[in-house]
This record gives structure tokens, C-alpha cells and sequence, in this order.
């Protein structure tokens, strides 16, 4: 897991829940299994469409949430996926972590 940030690896390890609701859209968050992350950026061909963005969870919807070159969290559409088509939820993952609600 040599391409995973710290931060996914640390909330996983942690216990926390995998699937949690948000107080701002896209609203559901499923986080991706940790042993797959790298081959779901592969598979998204991220690198390609959004280079120096790492894909770690999906809404459901059609939307993978991401953590930009700049550490902001953001989600991105799977079809058109590209850097402006980035909406930015979190300025930071910390943030984002504290906008993690109900636990399901």
C-alpha cells in the first residue's frame, strides 16, 4: 500500500465505521476496503483523468470521494472525471472526519 495516504490508513485501522452519512451532499460516504484502494485508483484509472488525486470511497450515486493534491477531500464524477470537475467538501481530512455522521 505504498500509494495510500496516512490518513486512510490510520481511519481504517481505527474501527471506524465504513459507511456514514454527511451533513453536506453527496450525503452517504461507503469507504472502499483498505487491501483495495490502489487497484480501485488503477481500475478508475485516476492517475489518468485526475492526476494527483487518490479516490478512497463512493456515494452510490456515481461519485468517488477523493483526496486532492492539495489535501482538500472532494468528490468527482466517475464519468467525466477531471481535476475542474472536482467539488471540494473538506478542507482538510480532519475536517471531512468530523462530518462523518451516522454511523451505519
Amino acid at each position: 500500500m505504498t500509494n495510500v495516504p496516512p490518513e486512510l490508513i490510520a481511519y481504517h485501522q481505527s474501527g471506524k465505521s465504513l459507511v456514514c452519512e454527511l451533513d453536506v451532499s453527496p450525503f452517504l460516504c461507503e469507504f472502499w476496503p483498505l487491501d483495495e484502494l490502489e487497484r480501485y485508483n488503477q481500475e478508475y484509472e485516476v492517475s489518468e483523468y485526475a492526476a494527483g488525486y487518490f479516490g478512497f470511497a463512493t456515494n452510490g450515486g456515481g461519485e468517488m470521494y477523493a483526496i486532492s493534491p492539495s489535501g482538500t477531500v472532494v468528490y468527482l464524477p466517475f464519468i467525466g472525471m477531471e481535476p475542474e470537475a472536482a467539488r471540494e467538501i473538506a478542507a482538510s481530512w480532519h475536517s471531512f472526519e468530523g462530518m462523518l455522521r451516522n454511523a451505519l
